[in-house]
């Protein structure tokens, strides 16, 4: 059965916040030890992250060690037209909470799409090929369409979808990988 995209979200949406805090801790530890294994990771100098939500993956774990390994770590911030830029964060860095409710960074230098190495990409719901339900802006979406780098999405087991269960759209972007609990 076919779902729309705003149904599932809030079906993912819900999920995610039913999920066991110790289960769900430890699917997150796993997650983020299998993403620093990955030659992507181990690669990249310039690695683009979000300020996740408290129903995301925690992303500070993956943020302190990015930073802590000497990578530039960089995070989006919505611009008009539902266009975002990434936005490089240092310990000095100054926050401002945008219309959606999330942390943006007031200033700092700007990283072009052709500057990150690698793009953690969120999503409340994906495909073990790569298609992904994200928040309904489309920013991510329209970012992907200009950026040629790596991108890797992180997915607890309640958020894997199966085939079929939407329709993807032309402008849906797909991530080039995409690290399951099932590959452990």
């Amino acid at each position: 059965m076919t779902y729309s995209k705003n149904e599932l979200r809030q079906a993912y949406i819900a999920r995610l916040q039913q999920l066991d805090l110790n289960t769900r801790l430890s699917e997150e530890k796993r997650l983020t030890s299998m993403l620093f294994n990955q030659p992507e990771w181990m690669r990249a100098k310039v690695v683009a992250l979000t300020l996740s939500q408290s129903f995301e993956i925690d992303t500070a774990p993956i943020l302190l060690h990015a930073r802590h390994e000497g990578r530039t770590v960089v995070v989006p911030r919505t611009l008009p037209k539902r266009q975002m830029e990434f936005v490089e964060i240092t310990e000095s860095t100054d926050f401002v909470e945008s219309s959606f409710g999330v942390l943006e960074p007031a200033d700092g230098r700007v990283y072009g799409p052709d500057e990150i190495d690698l793009m953690v990409v969120p999503g409340v719901a994906f495909t073990t090929d790569g298609l992904r339900v994200g928040f309904g802006g489309g920013y991510y979406d329209r970012y992907l369409s200009k950026y040629h780098g790596d991108t890797i999405s992180l997915a607890l087991p309640t958020q894997l979808a199966t085939d079929g269960e939407w329709q993807p759209d032309a402008y849906d972007q797909r991530v080039a990988k995409v690290l399951t609990l099932a590959e452990c």
